[in-house]
């Protein structure tokens, strides 16, 4: 099992570019009703641009042809020797044989 400031760490790393674009979003609002449009202007270019460039929050999570059922604890067995892969990346591994 691994540590609980490795697992924050990569909670942290994986939703970053969710934090910083609801942030983005909130200080424009807050920056428009403060009378300041053209800085709220600024803010949303400035998080559209971050949102843009930054990874994806959910993943690509690659859509294969049905196959036969998963054992799910083949994929169980699976994650824990592959600390913080996802279940999509579980499942393809195991499916793959």
């Amino acid at each position: 099992m691994h540590s609980p400031g490795r697992r924050a760490a990569h909670l942290v790393g994986r939703w970053t570019p969710a934090v910083v674009t609801l942030g983005g979003v909130t200080a424009a609002l807050i920056a428009y009703a403060w009378s300041a449009p053209t800085i709220a202007v600024v803010l949303l270019l400035a998080t559209l641009l971050v949102s843009a460039l930054s990874r994806p929050v959910i993943g690509n999570t690659p859509v294969t042809e049905p196959t036969s059922p998963v054992d799910p604890a083949a994929v169980r067995r699976y994650r824990q020797e592959h600390p913080g892969s996802t279940i999509s990346e579980a499942v393809a591994a195991v499916s793959r044989g």
